[in-house]
């Protein structure tokens, strides 16, 4: 996963910090209130679990919070 910001954060720390991320998440089908895992798991081991795609997921979150940095 390319995007170092939030390589180590879970998606409730992204969240918490970036607002404009929720989308995202959901738009990758990632429901942050429906998956209690999300707080103690990385947002590489979320991708893994979904199987998504980790860079495409970063990128979007990169280009979703870009004002919020």
């Amino acid at each position: 996963m390319a995007r170092v910001r939030f390589q180590s954060m879970s998606v409730p720390e992204i969240l918490e910090r970036y607002p404009a991320s929720l989308p995202v998440f959901r738009r990758f089908g990632i429901e942050p209130d429906g998956y209690a895992a999300l707080a103690h798991e990385s947002l590489v081991a979320t991708c893994k679990v979904h199987q998504l795609d980790g860079d495409a997921v970063a990128k979007a979150l990169e280009q979703a919070t870009a004002g919020e940095a």
